[in-house]
């Protein structure tokens, strides 16, 4: 309920309590369940290390009480793919995905809201995995077969098939960057802000205009906008999402940042606003050095890029903000060196993965208590 709301810090404590209650003699489908909430919630807080001994433990609890072919283990397998898939391991989130689909696919059948999920899943993670070669054939398959079964079960008003929408909408801005033939992207870049608006208004009856989701469309609609060269009507729907993330969200959330980090980019390339930008850039720049997790290098790229953009009339200037970019993108190689040297920390006894769990969750929040 905590993390419904994007209330991370509450959602920690109640992870804690859980913790706490975990027993050796309760059921261990009861216990699979209590961690995979725990590190779903641990994944969104940004709290890696925590999430990594959970996901460890859960699939090796799962496997032995369900088998590695049951729905249940499945379950747990699609936790474990949205786990790596913030660590921004795409790859073998991919691969997790679709292990989870075939299973779903071998013992629930292709018409059920698990598999559709599971589809859903392994799409955006095939976008992401194919967007610097522009190759979505797959995810687009994925997604669309997701859609149909989802409108085939679901009322026609359901966040599930707005998530499907803006998945769609995501492969056609994919599409329109990939091709040479500018009616057709134009084409594609029309449905996939029609799809957004769509999403936009579902929200907004679903679940309300101040929230984190809709906020998320917003933000889509912004970035087409740019795109097909209103940057006005970009800047409007930007300002939306921004206002709203920042009214609901922890104060130095990544996506609350990350909308910042587009407005600023529209400021410097599109609207001849870079004073605004820069100030816009360094701030964000500042918070999101301390952050992991998907799309975040992304935005710390556009940052530089966009620092060297409204500095091009300064060469001393622009040349400090060269020597920053240098120096993170050589500390940034030297991080994925070493996350890919390290070995999956694995778990004996639940008292040690309980008691490292605990000990981690108090130290993380009292960092951040002294932090602030």
């Amino acid at each position: 309920r905590m993390m419904a709301l994007c209330k991370h810090k509450s959602a920690i404590t109640w992870v804690q309590r859980a913790i706490k209650h975990i027993k050796p003699e309760l059921p261990a489908s009861l216990t699979i369940e209590v961690f995979r909430q725990c590190c779903k919630i641990c994944v969104a807080s940004k709290l890696f290390a925590e999430a990594k001994a959970l996901m460890v433990y859960s699939l090796k609890l799962s496997e032995q009480t369900h088998g590695s072919s049951h729905p249940c283990h499945a379950q747990t397998l699609l936790i474990y793919g949205f786990y790596l898939l913030n660590m921004s391991d795409i790859d073998e989130s991919v691969q997790v995905y679709r292990q989870c689909l075939d299973i779903f696919l071998n013992t629930l059948g292709d018409v059920n809201l698990k598999t559709a999920c599971a589809r859903q899943a392994l799409g955006l993670a095939l976008f992401i995995q194919g967007y610097n070669q522009y190759n979505f054939p797959e995810a687009l398959w994925q997604i669309e077969k997701s859609t149909q079964i989802l409108e085939n079960l679901l009322n026609s008003k359901h966040v599930f098939i707005a998530a499907s929408w803006r998945l769609k909408a995501l492969l056609l801005e994919g599409l329109a960057a990939n091709t040479d033939n500018e009616q057709v992207a134009v084409t594609n870049l029309r449905q996939a802000k029609k799809l957004y608006w769509s999403c936009v208004k579902m929200s907004r009856e679903i679940v309300g205009e101040m929230t984190v989701q809709t906020a998320r469309y917003y933000e889509h609609v912004g970035k087409v906008y740019r795109v097909l060269g209103k940057p006005h009507k970009a800047e409007d729907c930007l300002l939306r999402a921004e206002f709203i993330m920042n009214h609901v969200l922890e104060e130095g959330s990544h996506e609350s940042l990350g909308v910042t980090v587009h407005i600023a980019t529209l400021y410097a390339f599109d609207l001849d606003k870079k004073t605004y930008a820069e100030r816009l850039f360094l701030r964000c720049l500042r918070s999101l050095r301390d952050i992991r997790g998907v799309g975040v290098d992304d935005f710390i790229e556009m940052c530089y890029r966009g620092l060297l953009r409204v500095s091009d009339n300064r060469p001393d200037q622009q040349n400090q903000y060269l020597q920053w970019y240098n120096e993170w993108r050589d500390q940034l190689q030297e991080q994925n060196q070493q996350s890919s040297a390290n070995n999956a920390v694995l778990f004996n006894s639940l008292k040690h993965l309980l008691d490292y769990v605990s000990r981690e969750l108090k130290t993380s929040t009292r960092n951040r208590n002294n932090s602030r």
